[in-house]
């Protein structure tokens, strides 16, 4: 079709091919940006804990059969589909080819894989017994996947509940009260406090602020407040404080601490276990709470360790940070050396603390919801109906 439509208008060859070659560069240009930007969503899209889980578990039941690494990388290349995995064991395929560990792979993805998790692998590796630190690590990473999850689902319910609520709240200014609210100024009577406030939420919404909707102000304001909030996080300070307001809040607060605790002991636990030196383990431990006021606590204690201080001796006087019973636990870990076994039964007792303060919170998130349904419900109600009522009432008298 292109050479007879060449033909039809009588270009040369030398010119049809200039034409034919600019196409292709054009589409071989496009086809590099979809390219890149597929290639950046791939990298920056994160891998779901089940798929870690997968990777563990199945790397080391390959392991344990005799299966060599690559061969078994490549394995979990080919069944994963996630994207994001495959080009990790991609790249883990070619590290390991060419003389690194699987460990120093790993370190390139950091936001992924933790810092205790690499240890581990690190230390499976120098011993011996990577396949047994393999499905250490996949029962860990399960265990703190439920957890996260049954948080997750907690506060999934009463966040929806939430959301309804203001955007039922938002569709009845936005939509009811304006064509009411001629009605209600006719009425002549004092309106009631309820309908004012719904008729100046309602104007608000309605209004503008130097010609642009107030609606559009108030997003922006929320946007540039999350963006600056992120922001002030990320620096050191900033990070201190806002997970020490994190553990100041009443009720999530505490549970919290007791996630915290649990990470530390569960880390220290799998750690030592695996033979990693403890002032190192501490070190690494400091990372994975995920804490900016516990990692600083954490490093403090690695540091007087290495000057001959137990763990026990430096957490005492601290019981809103280390509670006396997993002071107390520790200490008789490491006089009898056994703090691999004693940190893990810690982790497992504060697991199921946790476990049991979701299940408590999400019985009496219900009520809750309830209650505050009601309040909104009969506020919207009262405000509406009032002046209705008033307006039949003046009607009957007139």
């Amino acid at each position: 079709m292109a050479q007879e439509l060449a033909t039809s208008i009588h270009i040369g060859k030398d010119e049809y091919k200039k034409i034919k070659l600019g196409e292709t560069q054009a589409a071989q240009i496009e086809g590099g940006v979809f390219a890149r930007i597929n290639e950046w969503v791939i990298e920056k899209s994160p891998v779901k804990m089940k798929e870690k889980v997968t990777f563990f578990r199945l790397l080391a039941t390959m392991i344990n059969a005799g299966v060599s690494l690559v061969k078994s990388l490549s394995i979990l290349q080919e069944q994963t589909e996630d994207l994001k995995m495959k080009r990790i064991c991609e790249k883990l395929i070619s590290r390991i080819e060419v003389g690194q560990t699987l460990s120093q792979g790993l370190e390139l993805y950091p936001d992924i894989f933790l810092g205790a998790e690499i240890g581990m692998i690190r230390s499976g590796e120098a011993s011996g017994r990577l396949n047994q630190v393999l499905l250490t690590l996949a029962d860990q990473t399960e265990k703190n996947a439920k957890i996260k999850g049954k948080i997750k689902g907690a506060m999934m319910y009463p966040m929806a509940i939430v959301f309804v609520i203001v955007a039922v709240f938002t569709a009845v200014s936005v939509l009811v009260i304006p064509k009411m609210k001629t009605s209600f100024e006719e009425v002549g009577a004092e309106l009631p406090k309820s309908t004012q406030v719904m008729i100046g939420i309602s104007d608000f919404l309605m209004g503008k602020t130097f010609g642009i909707p107030n609606p559009a102000i108030v997003i922006a304001c929320i946007i540039l407040f999350n963006i600056l909030l992120s922001a002030w996080k990320k620096t050191h300070s900033g990070k201190f404080y806002w997970d020490k307001f994190l553990l100041a809040v009443p009720i999530f607060g505490n549970l919290r601490r007791k996630l915290i605790l649990a990470q530390f002991a569960r880390s220290l636990s799998t750690l030592t276990q695996s033979g990693i030196s403890i002032v190192k383990a501490l070190r690494i431990t400091s990372e994975v709470v995920g804490n900016e006021v516990y990692r600083r606590r954490i490093l403090l204690i690695a540091e007087d360790v290495k000057q001959g201080i137990t763990i026990g001796e430096n957490l005492q006087g601290n019981r809103k940070m280390f509670p006396v019973m997993l002071v107390s636990m520790i200490s008789v870990g490491e006089q009898t050396a056994q703090l691999d076994n004693v940190t893990g039964k810690v982790a497992e007792f504060y697991e199921d603390e946790v476990e049991t303060m979701v299940k408590t919170l999400s019985s009496l998130m219900e009520p809750f919801i309830i209650i505050l349904i009601g309040v909104v419900v009969g506020f919207m109600v009262t405000a509406i109906m009032s002046p209705i009522m008033k307006m039949s009432e003046l009607a009957t008298e007139g």
